[in-house]
């Protein structure tokens, strides 16, 4: 039970999700790709859509798309028995979806994905196996940086569903509150990308989320205030990677995240000990640049 004056309904406007519909309409475009795709990839969606870890209004949507029978020989030290280059890959994986009455003239290829443009961004990310398909990690492939890179997409998902067991559930709202938060304050920008912010709150310790969101938000939030250097190890979500480095997440970014998140703090904390709800409201609005 909240000791606290901040509304449920404040409280929950950054906590919430999609809603089911468009969840469902997210399944339903996902089920659609795999259809055009064929039985040549195996498709499973990846990101915040799969990992329930998206604000609300969310527009964009991951699908991974494995080819079958196709392992990397980069990560494999091994020589192919039959050789594709990854732009044979992404051609034939455009050309699928381009035959398809539902995306025809909607797609153009990315760095590492083909993004189809319709009521969702939807980005179909082309993969090889790198051991059995249905292990991580799998390869993708940069064009900007001309190579291979492992993912793991599937570690990711289920080490997720760890830590929201292991916080009583809180995990995932609390993510949903600090993407809403960094929103608000840096859209349109690259100052935090929800990826790194998904690693970060991962990274807290358990002892820090509450069933009392407005205050797990706080308690989450303070402790990245309080406990986050530049020589600080924080590793993703899957376990893969420091994301706190320089081609990650540079010092400077998070920096200017840290600094603007140390004053919501205050704000929250305000909204806390706030005497009457009305000036909780204002406080909490506030701290989310609302």
């Amino acid at each position: 039970m909240a000791i606290h004056l901040i509304p449920d309904a404040a409280v929950a406007r950054y906590a919430a999700g999609p809603s089911d519909s468009t969840v469902s309409a997210v399944r339903s475009l996902h089920e659609t790709v795999r259809s055009v795709l064929g039985t040549g990839y195996e498709t499973f969606l990846q990101g915040s859509y799969r990992n329930n870890t998206g604000v609300a209004d969310l527009n964009d949507v991951d699908i991974v798309a494995i080819r079958k029978n196709t392992t990397s020989s980069v990560f494999t030290n091994t020589n192919p028995t039959n050789p594709i280059s990854w732009d044979a890959i992404f051609q034939e994986a455009q050309g699928l979806l381009e035959a398809s009455h539902h995306y025809r003239g909607k797609t153009e290829r990315g760095d590492k994905c083909i993004t189809i443009n319709t009521n969702f961004h939807a980005d179909v990310v082309p993969a090889v196996q790198i051991g059995s398909i249905d292990t991580d990690p799998i390869s993708i492939y940069s064009f900007r940086e001309q190579q291979e890179r492992k993912n793991f997409p599937r570690d990711h998902y289920q080490n997720n569903v760890t830590k929201q067991t292991s916080t009583g559930n809180t995990y995932k709202p609390t993510v949903r509150m600090m993407k809403r938060w960094v929103r608000n304050w840096f859209a349109g920008t690259k100052t935090a990308p929800s990826f790194y912010v998904e690693c970060l709150v991962h990274w807290v310790p358990n002892e820090n989320f509450s069933s009392d969101l407005a205050l797990s938000f706080c308690m989450v939030a303070s402790h990245i205030v309080q406990h986050v250097t530049s020589a600080t190890y924080i590793g993703s979500v899957a376990g893969d990677k420091d994301i706190l480095v320089a081609q990650e997440w540079d010092w400077n970014r998070f920096f200017i995240f840290q600094s603007q998140l140390a004053r919501s703090v205050l704000d929250v904390a305000n909204a806390l000990q706030a005497s009457n709800a009305t000036e909780a409201q204002r406080l909490w609005r506030k701290a989310f640049n609302e």
